[in-house]
């Protein structure tokens, strides 16, 4: 007589099954489809932004800040180890050869931004982007180094897939047929740079979220609660030194700004896990990072860590406040062409229409 073997599955085959399940799931999502999509695009136009920010709001320094009248400032500068080919970027030597290359890295930010050929324009914006950057130390706040890194990850993103001049021009179009050395190219190697270039970006963001919490926990100020009355002290760091003072008048706000931001970088990584719970601590960073711009004045460092912290938002995030802006946009539209419809029809009886006109 036989009988079925009802016997359990080890714990080891049950681990392994997991995994193997784990494994597959993971190729699946680096190799079938290009993810964060719409990330990378608010991405690449928060970047752009802030290097022509950073271009227009330094015109009037610029030879001092990097060209010619930075030559004080050069011992400290080739310290940094950089190869010595992006010190001809921008020429030190000639006050013209460094305004044309100024102009030059100006107008990649404004196409970069704009999304047209970034496979080609972001080598030539990073290229740029350090020449600018090694004449110099005196700008340096975090945010420029951060944004040479990932500008380096997202050389392998595709950055013009949504919200750009590239997917303007390809709309309605039927796409061309790959020929040449580009046939060649497997289908899932795109994706794949696409999404490691995603994964890096991330990792980058999570190191620097978790390396600043573990270093505040070495210093009592942020234990006890005070930091934040401390930095917004910092004399340099006071772009509004009335609104400084304003929030140090009182403790509560110094302990609540101080305690939210220790907590939001130490469980940010945490926070990710859970839907509801990575919402509360992207909303939560975003509002820190804009009161650094604010209060400390290190705008670009918190707008290029906004930027970074979008690339936790789901594409189908930004598809539903894509629909929803264009929904607020088509009502405000209406409500525009109804007033200026009452508009016309109000002002000629206003004017009288209905009487007798004089006729020469």
């Amino acid at each position: 007589m036989s009988h079925t073997d009802t016997t359990a599955p080890s714990l080891p085959a049950r681990a392994g099954a997991l995994a193997m399940r784990g494994f597959d799931w993971l190729l699946r999502w680096a190799l079938e489809r290009e993810h964060g999509t719409y990330a990378f695009a608010a991405f690449r136009i928060v970047y752009g932004l802030i290097i022509l920010a950073v271009l227009a709001t330094s015109f009037a320094d610029r030879h001092y800040l990097w060209g010619v009248g930075s030559r004080f400032i050069d011992p400290v500068a080739s310290d940094r180890g950089y190869p010595i080919f992006f010190d001809a970027v921008f020429n030190k030597s000639s006050p013209m050869v460094f305004d044309i290359a100024y102009v030059v890295l100006a107008l990649l930010a404004v196409v970069f931004a704009a999304g047209w050929k970034t496979r080609w324009v972001t080598p030539l914006l990073l290229l740029f982007w350090i020449g600018l950057s090694v004449n110099s130390t005196l700008l340096t706040n975090g945010g420029d180094t951060l944004m040479r890194i990932t500008l380096f990850f997202a050389l392998f993103a595709n950055l013009s897939k949504r919200w750009s001049v590239d997917a303007w021009l390809a709309r309605g179009k039927e796409p061309k047929p790959v020929t040449g050395w580009r046939s060649r190219i497997p289908g899932w190697l795109p994706p794949l740079l696409h999404n490691t270039a995603l994964v890096l970006c991330g990792y980058q963001i999570l190191l620097i979220y978790a390396s600043s919490a573990l270093l505040k926990l070495q210093g009592s100020e942020w234990l006890d609660g005070t930091a934040v009355y401390y930095s917004l002290a910092i004399e340099v760091f006071r772009p509004f030194p009335w609104l400084n003072d304003l929030v140090s008048l009182w403790d509560w706000p110094v302990y609540l700004l101080t305690y939210t931001t220790f907590g939001l970088q130490l469980l940010f990584p945490i926070f990710l896990v859970w839907r509801p719970t990575r919402v509360v601590a992207l909303l939560g960073i975003t509002g820190v990072h804009l009161g650094i711009a604010l209060f400390l004045g290190l705008w670009p460092f918190s707008l290029a860590m906004i930027a970074l912290d979008f690339l936790f938002v789901r594409d189908a995030t930004w598809v539903w406040f894509e629909g929803l802006v264009k929904e607020w946009w088509a009502r405000g539209m209406t409500a525009f062409r109804g007033w200026r419809s009452r508009q016309s029809g109000v002002g000629p009886r206003r004017r009288g229409v209905g009487a007798s006109t004089p006729v020469d």
